[in-house]
């Protein structure tokens, strides 16, 4: 995967998923799904910043000129730009499916999962997008190099 491809995949991807979501939340209250409007706006509010930063960053980048040169590993990248967001797909999928499953008329009293549970689903989801896809993008982007925090750590220690 050329960074180019991987700068396509996101914002593709982030489209994507920031439509289908905000559509659902709006939606899903009116055709039954056993979410209240207030608790779909809570949820919006945790999920589209996410989404939405990376859309920033790249209509950002699509004004940047010249458009900064990254070098990339192929052998890892592919998996580590996509992998990430299908998880988060697939997660959220599962999710809202088990909520509404659970939720549903007729389900077991007691065993349905909580919308504070759906919001901890949420954040936990998106915590595999920060933990990497916003490193990628960061630097897909701008061009920086992430910094490496420890980067400098055993020199100093040899000088002293």
């Amino acid at each position: 995967m050329t960074a180019d491809q991987a700068r396509r995949w996101i914002i593709l991807a982030s489209l994507m998923i920031t439509g289908i979501q905000i559509v659902f939340l709006f939606i899903c209250p009116a055709i039954g799904f056993p979410l209240e409007y207030s608790k779909c706006l809570d949820l919006l509010q945790i999920i589209t910043p996410v989404f939405l930063g990376y859309l920033g960053s790249a209509v950002h980048f699509v004004f940047m000129n010249p458009a900064p040169t990254v070098t990339v590993d192929n052998k890892y990248f592919g998996p580590l730009v996509k992998g990430p967001i299908i998880i988060y797909a697939c997660a959220m999928l599962a999710a809202f499916a088990t909520f509404g499953y659970s939720n549903r008329s007729g389900a077991p009293i007691g065993n349905a999962m909580t919308v504070a549970n759906l919001s901890t689903s949420v954040s936990v989801s998106l915590g595999i997008l920060a933990a990497t896809t916003g490193v990628i993008v960061s630097y897909l982007f701008t061009g920086n190099r992430p910094q490496n925090p420890t980067a400098g750590t055993a020199d100093a220690s040899k000088t002293s």
